[in-house]
């Protein structure tokens, strides 16, 4: 087995590096096509402001954590015939319970969570983060069960 010469060594060094620069350029092209795409398909707006400009004021609206109130995930807005838990639409006859439960693992603080129990076949529950407060938690639980 023969060693490579220092000019073999030199342009396989430059080879190697020219694989890689067109690697990484056809990666990064290759992202930006996909959140372009992701970006056109979401019709929907994230925050509440948006929600509610594309499809009117709601009844109601219940805090589920008040430091991100104007995020989707963070309120329910109570509609005439549905709640938008998560920045999903669930009708209000097809919810059969409402509560909350710790989600807590033992390496966090405790997360509680609002529970919805539904008819939908797709999704028996419905789960919306709700802080770390019991107190909290259990207030937003009695503030839902009177829509339902």
């Amino acid at each position: 087995m023969t060693a490579l010469s220092p000019m073999q060594l030199g342009i396989l060094i430059l080879a190697l590096f020219v694989l890689l620069g067109v690697f990484i350029y056809l990666a990064r092209k290759h992202s930006d096509k996909d959140l372009a795409a992701f970006t056109a398909q979401k019709d929907e707006p994230d925050t509440v402001d948006g929600f509610v400009e594309a499809h009117g004021e709601p009844e109601a609206v219940v805090v589920l954590d008040a430091t991100r109130s104007n995020e989707l995930n963070y309120v329910v807005l109570v509609y005439e015939n549905e709640l938008i838990v998560n920045g999903e639409p669930i009708e209000r006859g097809k919810i059969t319970n409402v509560t909350f439960n710790n989600a807590n693992n033992p390496y966090v603080n405790s997360d509680y969570q609002l529970v919805l129990t539904t008819t939908i076949p797709d999704k028996p529950t419905v789960k919306a983060p709700v802080g770390s407060d019991s107190h909290w938690a259990s207030e937003v639980t009695t503030q839902l069960a009177e829509y339902i």
